[in-house]
């Protein structure tokens, strides 16, 4: 080979290594942002749970308050909150 083929090989396998270096910076940028959204879309999957636990204690709440089921269980037949 000569030394014309080798600086051309050597610039290309340099062209690589710097494409895969690039390639694999942006894949973890591309990871950190999808785990970033991830923890978003769980929070807010999560917030959505408890705002549904939320409600449906009121509803319980307000329904024990009834007079008539009060009549029935008595003043034991209270939620602590």
């Amino acid at each position: 080979m000569t030394d014309s083929t080798n600086r051309q090989e050597n610039c290309e396998l340099g062209r690589q290594l710097w494409s895969l270096k690039n390639l694999a910076e942006q894949t973890n940028v591309a990871a950190k942002q999808a785990e970033q959204k991830s923890r978003t879309i769980g929070q807010v999957s999560l917030a959505r749970k408890l705002l549904d636990i939320q409600r449906q204690v009121c509803v319980l709440q307000l329904t024990l308050k009834d007079s008539e089921i009060q009549d029935w269980t008595g003043t034991q037949m209270q939620i602590p909150f």
